[in-house]
């Protein structure tokens, strides 16, 4: 289910959704805000900044912990 959610966010290659995910990729959890670019079976691939510097954060489901995306427009 995940995976198609992350297929239907990540649709528009343009415009890609800024989501906030949670990174468990180091010693520490942490919550990062980006864009998802892509999602595939082995993971979803995030742009975001880290250390001042643009990355795109490629992570396996293992590692992603949750993540955040706005669905519709604030009124």
């Amino acid at each position: 289910m995940l995976q198609f959610l992350g297929r239907l966010l990540a649709a528009d290659r343009h415009n890609p959704p800024p989501v906030r995910y949670l990174s468990k990729a180091e010693s520490e959890p942490v919550w990062r805000d980006g864009k998802l670019l892509a999602v595939d079976p082995q993971g979803a691939t995030f742009a975001t900044v880290i250390d001042q510097g643009n990355v795109a954060e490629c992570l396996p489901w293992g590692s992603i912990g949750a993540i955040r995306a706005r669905l519709a427009a604030d009124e």
